[in-house]
């Protein structure tokens, strides 16, 4: 399987969802988005805006590098699409 940026965002998302033990529908209240959507954005399957993706950094109190990928991440996921 493959790495993803959105899939690395998303993890990083249910990561500090469940640590501050959020569920899914009180992110969904905070943030304004529906429970299936941050469902998707976690699995990786959904490519958020930057303002949803903001909507959820402030709602979750995290800051952006706390969801980004880091520059070894980054790094994984330009070789996978090179080799």
């Amino acid at each position: 399987m493959s790495i993803t940026v959105t899939g690395i965002v998303g993890k990083k998302i249910r990561h500090h969802r469940r640590a501050k033990e959020i569920t899914i529908q009180e992110l969904s209240h905070k943030c304004g988005l529906t429970v299936n959507y941050i469902s998707l954005i976690e699995k990786g399957e959904a490519n958020p805006s930057l303002n949803k993706l903001n909507a959820i950094v402030c709602a979750l109190d995290v800051q952006w590098e706390d969801i980004m990928p880091t520059c070894e991440e980054h790094e994984e996921i330009y070789n996978q699409t090179i080799l």
